[in-house]
């Protein structure tokens, strides 16, 4: 229950900036099946998508023979792909976990939590707690945006309702690998500032690894080392699957970070 209070606390610190980014990540998924159905549907998404550059296709992960193929549901998947959307869910979980844990270290708050009966375990299991809600949070925001939007702009084509499940489970590992790693990053910073330059330092590195491997021969075999290799909401959107090695390898990166980070926490001296 301690730790169950202690979370309520640090959700409800930031409760306003939160609430803000899952309208932002929910209303960013609601547009896009009004962009599907303006632009006339499977084939007419076809279309431009072909009209765009190869970097411009491999930049959005959008592929119009893929398209072609899967038609709607192709399309919309992009939505979870899209610089705007990660950009969005990354700064919710990068927020969190630097201001909770490096952030009251830097204020020096961290030791009023300390100073009671409480066992620094406790404290940082509430911060690992907290970046589960947020990414829950996030993962149920999106596909719950996409699907009323469907209902309201109702564009031409076909899309499998229960397969938003899986596209919201391969956006939940993905962020809980994302949030892992900030919190290992936030038991050794001693600032706010630092975890978020670390942070965003990381996920542009994976994700222009993860770009440019598309295009650059030299970085392919750099390709598994990152995280958004393993992240395919389109399979997930399409055809209702995730493959397994993906599953165990951001969810081994999220449990990796998580662990590194209190063995961090519970042997650094804290500041005072």
């Amino acid at each position: 229950m301690t730790v169950l209070r202690m979370t309520a606390r640090l959700l409800r610190r930031g409760l306003a900036g939160l609430v803000a980014l899952l309208l932002g990540v929910a209303v960013f998924e609601l547009v896009n099946p009004f962009v599907a159905d303006s632009l006339g549907g499977p084939q007419g998404l076809e279309g431009i998508l072909r009209s765009l550059p190869p970097a411009l296709q491999a930049f959005t992960k959008s592929q119009p023979e893929f398209i072609a193929v899967s038609g709607l549901a192709g399309y919309l998947s992009l939505g979870f792909t899209h610089p705007l959307y990660l950009t969005l869910a990354s700064a919710a979980l990068v927020g969190f976990g630097a201001r909770t844990l490096a952030g009251e270290m830097e204020r020096g708050t961290i030791q009023l939590a300390l100073s009671r009966p409480i066992s620094r375990f406790q404290v940082y299991a509430a911060r690992v707690l907290g970046v589960v809600v947020v990414a829950v949070g996030l993962a149920i925001a999106g596909p719950a945006g996409m699907m009323l939007g469907m209902r309201l702009a109702q564009p031409e084509g076909t899309l499998e309702i229960g397969y938003f499940l899986p596209t919201a489970l391969a956006t939940l590992l993905l962020f809980w690998a994302i949030g892992g790693l900030t919190l290992l990053g936030s038991a050794a910073a001693s600032t706010t500032g630092r975890v978020v330059a670390w942070a965003t330092a990381a996920l542009v590195l994976f994700y222009f690894i993860d770009y440019f491997a598309t295009l650059w021969a030299f970085l392919e075999p750099l390709e598994p080392l990152s995280i958004f290799s393993y992240y395919d909401p389109s399979q997930a959107l399409v055809n209702g699957a995730l493959p397994t090695r993906h599953i165990m390898t951001l969810g081994l990166v999220g449990l990796g970070g998580a662990t590194g980070g209190l063995a961090v926490f519970v042997r650094r001296d804290l500041p005072t």
